[in-house]
């Protein structure tokens, strides 16, 4: 859990009551079933629905073989569309009937987790119940409102209201009508349906959306990415995909966060992506700090916050640059990290984020480079963090250069200040201008 990042617009907006959680197949697919296997994916599932076909005799317009080849391609709404001339209505539900309703199969600790975390609503595009099943449970046997697309004109008028809602975007196993499947219907839905558009649209200019449970080759998240680039000029908010650390290299995430409004949160994928739950752990704890602290936290923090990296700072006291600043500018220093503790425990990120509320996050952050600190992969994934949330524009950053050493290539286009193995009386006054100027600019904003 340790190299987790919350970032603290997306706890913000949950406490605000202004985040929807989007679920994709991914959240489901760590339940296991009677027969030994897990619950599909997108992928999975299309292999699925092709091999019943072919058991029970099926007649097909094209060759078996070849459909799977478009599914291992990641054809994936060609594949359902061929999938979808084989069966109707009624085939389609036995077939989800017999994967979805397995006596096995029942909601996991990350889908109860999920009715901890104050969501203003859910976006499914599962067929399962697990998510109903969750929330029946952790308000002892009431269900949620649950809308289909059956329901489209019923979608933006619950968007409007303040009660809880899921939205099961592909169909519902309970209800065999208008189930989403294949190119041709989800054309239709998405190019055809005003209702639809205009909730997606109120949707992503209204609110924060969390991404989870997508593996990267959905059509859903396609769709979306390519829709949001221009949805995301009418808002200031941006979302949230929750991706394994190996699925996008800082350049990709860089164009996202540009591009499309969309900051990648990225974990571990390994012990089949078990981390999805310590996310959803460690951001229902921090929610749960943030509310109790607006409740309790009536003082209003005028200074400008500061988050100071730099190695060796056990010793605060002792720290020139810690010291100097605390008695000559008019800052508060709201985080001190070193960069051989950025990511020791996700109790320490708790600890920041009591200390945190909306006029505590920093505005402005130092970061003192030395031979050392540039060796240590934490100190390199906290600094390419903070290079994103400088995009973003959230904080101005400021690279301090300890001695004679290569500057990392995405710091390079920063203003920087050099100095010697140790600060000078010049060094710390230059520091000072540094940041009163970053300051200056920050107001102007």
């Amino acid at each position: 859990m340790s190299n987790l990042k919350i970032p603290h617009e997306l706890i913000d907006a949950i406490v605000k009551g202004e985040c929807v959680l989007f679920i994709a197949s991914g959240l489901s697919s760590q339940v296991e079933r009677s027969n030994g296997k897990r619950l599909p994916n997108w992928s999975d599932f299309l292999i699925e629905l092709l091999e019943w076909n072919i058991d029970r005799g099926a007649q097909f317009n094209s060759n078996p073989s070849e459909i799977r080849e478009m599914i291992d391609k990641g054809n994936h709404l060609m594949a359902a569309e061929e999938l979808k001339e084989v069966v109707n209505s009624n085939d389609l539900s036995e077939f989800l009937n017999q994967v979805f309703r397995d006596p096995k199969v029942k909601p996991t600790n990350a889908h109860k987790l999920l009715t901890e975390i104050p969501f203003r609503a859910i976006l499914t595009t599962n067929y399962d119940t697990l998510i109903e099943g969750a929330y029946t449970i952790s308000s002892e046997g009431q269900m949620p409102k649950t809308i289909t697309i059956s329901d489209l004109n019923t979608a933006l008028p619950a968007l409007r209201k303040k009660n809880f809602f899921i939205f099961k975007m592909h169909g519902d196993i309970d209800r065999n009508d208008n189930f989403i499947l294949g190119s041709r219907s989800y054309n239709n839905l998405i190019f055809r349906s005003p209702e639809y558009l205009s909730f997606l649209e109120t949707l992503f200019t209204t609110q924060t959306v969390l991404f989870i449970g997508f593996g990267g080759s959905d059509p859903d998240l396609d769709y979306l990415l390519n829709r949001l680039s221009t949805i995301f000029s009418r808002t200031l908010s941006k979302h949230f995909l929750l991706m394994p650390n190996t699925k996008f290299n800082f350049t990709e995430r860089r164009r996202l966060l540009l591009d499309n409004r969309l900051e990648v949160i990225e974990y571990d994928s390994e012990n089949n992506h078990h981390q999805i739950i310590d996310f959803l752990q460690l951001l229902s704890r921090a929610v749960t700090i943030k509310s109790t602290n607006m409740q309790n936290d009536v003082e209003q923090k005028e200074k400008t916050n500061i988050l100071i990296i730099e190695d060796k700072l056990e010793n605060i006291a002792d720290n020139k640059l810690v010291t100097f600043l605390e008695s000559n500018i008019d800052f508060k220093i709201s985080s001190l990290r070193s960069y051989s503790s950025i990511f020791d425990s996700d109790e320490n990120l708790l600890e920041d984020l009591e200390d945190f509320d909306d006029d505590e996050i920093p505005k402005i952050a130092l970061i003192v480079l030395t031979t050392e600190s540039l060796k240590s992969i934490s100190f390199e994934q906290e600094v390419e963090h903070l290079v994103l949330r400088e995009l973003d524009e959230k904080l101005t950053l400021i690279p301090i250069i300890k001695g004679n050493i290569d500057i990392p290539h995405y710091l390079r286009k920063y203003q920087t200040i050099r100095i010697e193995n140790d600060y000078k009386a010049e060094d710390l006054e230059y520091i000072k201008a540094a940041l009163l100027r970053a300051n200056k600019l920050n107001l102007n904003k």
